[in-house]
């Protein structure tokens, strides 16, 4: 591989395979009209073809289009761990307030709805917070954000922030 001993310790015995069968990233180039013309139809010197001037850089063919996506921002990303740490807050607190509460309300509803609402009010921060990151994967970052505050605002355990946990701690 390489001569220098250095070197021979940050790679391994393939790299140079491995690398000769990556493609390379694709770019889109606008087609050369002047090129595609036969030579008997090529314009006379200052005739403007296509809206290209002969003798002139063509700015299709000179910007280079990057494939890649945008990564996502260190801002957003430390906003998105703080909203996931606030949404796995919240669904203990509605399964805590949740059982809390459950003495209580048996005497209004019986214990198969009571456990299937109960149920829906723990997953529902969990939900909401997947559900926003699927549908703004592809929009902007402040329209993920707002809709995490909306539902950090919309779904606040308040069995557990009244009751203290609804007498289960």
């Amino acid at each position: 591989m390489n001569s220098d001993p250095e070197d021979d310790a940050l790679s391994w015995e393939g790299d140079d395979a491995l690398e000769a069968r990556r493609p390379g990233p694709r770019r889109e180039q606008a087609p050369d009209v002047a090129h595609e013309r036969s030579a008997t139809q090529r314009p006379a010197d200052g005739e403007v073809v296509a809206g290209i001037v002969p003798g002139t850089a063509d700015p299709a063919r000179d910007t280079d289009i990057d494939d890649e996506p945008q990564g996502i921002g260190t801002a957003t990303l430390v906003l998105l761990g703080i909203f996931g740490g606030v949404y796995l807050l919240y669904t203990i607190g509605w399964a805590i307030g949740g059982v809390g509460m459950q003495a209580k309300a048996m005497f209004m509803l019986p214990a198969p709805l009571y456990l299937a609402s109960m149920w829906i009010a723990v997953l529902a921060p969990a939900l909401w917070f997947t559900a926003t990151l699927m549908l703004t994967r592809g929009g902007r970052d402040w329209v993920r954000i707002s809709a995490l505050v909306v539902g950090a605002a919309l779904l606040v355990p308040w069995p557990f922030v009244v009751a203290g946990g609804g007498g289960a701690l």
